[in-house]
């Protein structure tokens, strides 16, 4: 799924503050802990990135490791489907970036006619950019995360979109991460 770390390459990764880039930062420094990796986030209205350090630093001090701070880039302001655009020119023009990876998955059929589901990438078109879940659902990723003993990311990471602390349980991404534990029979005792 990630492909090999090339240790001479300058890695990003777009970290938002949620759980599927949490359980995508865990996969990458598993697999190779002296990466060169500069996490990023857009500063989104809905106050998702102020979770974006707290994972690099719950990262940084379980692994003993110094992943930078985020940066912040994008235009937050633009539409939500085009911020991440703007992010990764933003990236590839202004940061010594060879690879950005992101953690794009699909939305699951079951809640994909649901208002506000979100139209997600099927691919990448550009070689540089690494979309490692982009096949996968967020039950695969929370069965990842449950797989490598990660749960304390529960804890950190945040979904909603309508409120930055805590959860509106009405907007899409509340509604896909409490099906997605409901479908594992898990709890997301997260009070994010």
């Amino acid at each position: 799924m990630i492909p090999p770390i090339d240790l001479d390459k300058k890695y990003g990764i777009m970290l938002s503050g949620g759980l599927d880039s949490a359980v995508l930062l865990y996969l990458l420094i598993r697999q190779e802990p002296k990466i060169q990796l500069q996490p990023f986030t857009i500063d989104k209205t809905d106050g998702a990135s102020r979770y974006a350090n707290p994972i690099v630093k719950h990262f940084n001090k379980k692994f003993n490791l110094s992943i930078p701070e985020t940066i912040y880039v994008g235009d937050s302001r633009a539409h939500h489907r085009v911020q991440s655009t703007t992010a990764v020119i933003d990236i590839f023009n202004n940061y010594l970036v060879n690879r950005l990876f992101i953690g794009i998955n699909q939305n699951p059929p079951e809640l994909d006619h649901l208002p506000g589901a979100p139209q997600r990438d099927k691919k990448s078109n550009d070689p540089r950019i690494i979309f490692p879940f982009v096949d996968l659902y967020k039950t695969d990723i929370i069965e990842m995360m449950f797989k490598h003993n990660q749960q304390d990311l529960i804890y950190i990471t945040h979904s909603c979109t309508e409120q930055s602390i805590g959860r509106c349980n009405r907007c899409w991404q509340c509604t896909e991460r409490s099906w997605s534990f409901s479908k594992l029979g898990q709890e997301d005792n997260g009070l994010l």
